[in-house]
């Protein structure tokens, strides 16, 4: 570390991201992507698009929140769209928390919440998941501070149902309840409808994993014109034009065409059936994941030591220390294949 870094920003946590490797003969299990790729009409958009670089991009994507709005059946005054949902999680920090506003959020969750908090110095106050991994929303209800939790949950894959959600807006009306609903996609619930109940509830969505676009970062979210506004004001002052253009055309051409990525989510969400019982079958605890991927333990074996062995054989698993979660490996659906190729290797080191 150099001495020029000053000394706030000196303790910041690291976010450890999944093992990157761009060879054709790894399979890439452990960071929530799509196994499918964007629809033809997406790539289309962008070739056509990339002809106009020369320009600046509509820093307000009204075309893209058009898209959007008609997909969720909302205006668009009541979507901001960002350089992929992180960009929006970290907006929304920064607009709706603060050293005397922290933030109450499971003990079990995104990782990347830490950092943001942690870059903006603001307190974070952790409410356990139950025994089961489920989380209660009514443990939330009347915080003195921000609401943040992922629905599905990440990395448990366990899902809240909206009239659950419904009854926590109702108990606590005083500050900003962020969902954050990445994976909602994949046979969760979303709340995007209540956004018109309570001024206070912010969905926040990504077009990485149901979208085939993780590698474009395209994200948005959806509440209260109110709240859009306020978001938009702090977005402006750091990164105005963040949704390049092509993002802007890959949205909402993906926008245009949704039944493409529907059936995407089917196949994914068969394949999950298949790879739980499997798993299963291997003596393995599964929750019922409603994301594209499971939350598994082994049986008979540590679960990092079987990271590795899947590594050594191309399959890359994600695995996270800590002590409610370090007997668990988190699985990302891949195609069909891939996973009954896992399942091979599975039994193969289990055997051993």
């Amino acid at each position: 570390m150099s001495s020029f870094l000053v000394s706030r920003h000196r303790t910041l946590p690291g976010y450890v991201p999944g093992t990157h490797s761009e060879e054709a003969d790894v399979i890439r299990l452990n960071t929530n992507e799509s196994p499918y790729p964007p629809s033809k009409e997406v790539l289309e958009a962008i070739q056509e698009e990339a002809a106009r670089l020369n320009y600046y991009n509509d820093p307000d994507c009204n075309d893209l929140r058009t898209a959007l709005g008609s997909r969720h059946a909302v205006s668009p005054e009541w979507i901001m769209a960002g350089n992929g949902s992180d960009q929006i999680l970290q907006l929304a920090f920064l607009a709706f928390a603060d050293e005397q506003c922290p933030i109450y959020l499971p003990d079990v969750t995104y990782s990347y919440y830490d950092l943001f908090a942690a870059l903006y110095h603001i307190p974070l106050v952790r409410i356990p998941l139950s025994e089961d991994y489920s989380l209660d929303p009514q443990r939330y209800a009347n915080v003195p501070g921000m609401i943040v939790f992922p629905n599905p949950n990440a990395p448990t894959g366990l899902a809240v149902s909206r009239e659950a959600i419904r009854k926590l807006a109702e108990n606590s009306p005083e500050h900003v309840i962020l969902v954050d609903e990445a994976y909602v996609d994949f046979g969760g619930e979303t709340s995007i409808p209540l956004t018109r109940e309570f001024p206070n509830l912010l969905v926040v969505r990504t077009f990485s994993k149901s979208g085939s676009l993780a590698g474009l970062r395209l994200g948005y979210c959806v509440g209260n014109p109110a709240l859009i506004e306020e978001l938009g004001r702090i977005r402006n002052a750091m990164d105005l034009y963040g949704v390049n253009r092509l993002a802007q055309a890959a949205g909402i051409a993906a926008c245009r065409n949704w039944t493409y990525y529907e059936k995407n989510a089917e196949r994914i969400m068969a394949s999950r059936a298949y790879t739980t019982e499997k798993l299963r079958e291997l003596g393995f605890t599964v929750l019922e994941s409603k994301g594209n991927f499971v939350f598994a333990r082994p049986g008979n074996c540590e679960a990092e030591t079987l990271r590795k062995q899947l590594m050594e054989r191309g399959l890359l698993v994600r695995h996270f220390a800590g002590e409610r979660t370090e007997q668990y490996l988190r699985i990302t659906i891949g195609t069909q294949q891939e996973m009954e190729h896992l399942v091979a290797a599975l039994k193969d080191i289990l055997k051993a």
